[in-house]
């Protein structure tokens, strides 16, 4: 049994944050039904985005997000597809949504609209600002709420770079892992009390949240965006190899200090009255990191690397995206799979964020999204509708 079995979800969210929470739940074995407009999600049209293919029968930028779900296309602005929302949530135990609260009230679907119909429903909302405050309103984006309001964008840059160049869904990703554990922790509250709840998660707020440290150095006075010399310390810090690639050192403890100094053949470095002490280390780093610098531009990455492992001292050679889907370490622990569509179009998805001794990472089923309203008949037979009635609301455009 997987943890969120017997669970039924409408996803009636866009983009990124909203689908990519509903494929979570999914994946934890919750039944997701992706409620779309008639015209379906925008993002089935950004393939561009990454790069991806997008074919009749292949859109994984689309499918990333939205994988193990089942597909309902409705026409909302119409009464019969305004009834068959309300009837899907009746049934359901989580509604996810991003739209913004003036529009949930348009349709009746906000959570104080809901809340005492459907007392056990989890309501789960993505924001771009938060609920309250002067921006409240405000559309919100990664790049936007997450990045540029942060300070992510303009301070995680090496100083005099110019502002940071991000990858989409850094931070729509961050709100669904965070917006899944709250929808997870609501329905634990409701096995106690029978009550749902409101759950919701910004933009903002996610970035506050994991930018905090920068966010204590940036109140407490420090100068960013910064370069790397002026590091916490030249034991953690980058360094570039003699083949142009660069690694990570992270020799944290000052105690391995001379130990480290003696693997790279500088075991004078830890006796250098500039160095000998923690205080005097700490001093004097912007001097260390160059005088590091020079020594490990001397031989390639994987020379330092190979020694430094061989050492047990903390350091990571700094991969690229490109060399991910092919990792070993992250394929033999299921983070990424690789898929070939029914026209040979091949792609990689990457699994969730969690594993579970119930659910084997190798066996998570990859159910792609297909056509705008795939599964419309099939929920609305579940919901009691004729086959007779389900025929004639397509044919006036209130289903697709």
């Amino acid at each position: 049994m997987k943890p969120l079995d017997g669970i039924r979800v409408v996803d009636m969210s866009t983009m990124l944050a909203g689908p990519m929470t509903g494929r979570i739940l999914a994946e934890w074995g919750a039944d997701v039904i992706k409620v779309e407009t008639m015209n379906g999600d925008a993002w089935r049209k950004q393939a561009g985005t990454t790069m991806s293919p997008c074919t009749k029968d292949a859109n994984p930028n689309f499918d990333m997000q939205n994988l193990n779900k089942r597909f309902v296309a409705l026409n909302m602005r119409t009464p019969e597809g305004h009834e068959a929302i309300l009837k899907l949530i009746a049934q359901a135990d989580v509604l996810v949504t991003n739209y913004r609260v003036q529009a949930l009230e348009g349709m009746g679907l906000s959570y104080e609209q809901l809340k005492d119909k459907f007392p056990r429903l989890i309501h789960a909302s993505v924001l771009g600002y938060g609920s309250e405050g002067p921006d409240k309103d405000r559309p919100g984006y990664d790049y936007t709420a997450f990045f540029s309001r942060s300070g992510l964008m303009a301070d995680l840059s090496p100083a005099g770079a110019g502002p940071l160049v991000p990858i989409g869904g850094v931070g729509d990703h961050s709100v669904a892992v965070a917006l899944a554990g709250g929808i997870a922790a609501a329905l634990f509250r409701r096995e106690r009390t029978g009550l749902g709840d409101k759950v919701d998660v910004s933009l903002l707020q996610s970035a506050t949240f994991i930018g905090c440290t920068g966010v204590l150095n940036g109140f407490n006075g420090r100068k960013l965006p910064r370069d790397r010399y002026d590091c916490g310390h030249a034991g953690s810090n980058t360094y570039q190899g003699s083949d142009g690639e660069w690694f990570y050192l992270a020799v944290i403890d000052y105690r391995r200090f001379p130990e480290f100094c003696e693997v790279i053949g500088m075991p004078e470095i830890a006796t250098d009255p500039r160095f000998c002490t923690a205080d005097v280390y700490y001093k004097n780093k912007a001097e260390l990191t160059r005088i590091f610098d020079a020594k490990f531009a001397e031989h390639p990455v994987s020379y330092w690397h190979e020694l430094l492992e061989k050492h047990d001292l903390p350091h990571e050679i700094l991969r690229h995206f490109k060399d991910v889907p092919n990792d070993p370490q992250v394929l033999e622990n299921h983070y990424i799979y690789h898929y070939e569509y029914s026209d040979g179009t091949k792609t990689i998805f990457s699994n969730g964020p969690v594993h579970f001794g119930s659910i084997d990472p190798n066996t998570i089923p990859c159910k792609i999204s297909g056509p705008i309203g795939r599964d419309t008949a099939e929920v609305l037979e579940e919901l009691g509708y004729t086959k007779e009635q389900i025929q004639s609301m397509y044919d006036n455009q209130q289903i697709r």
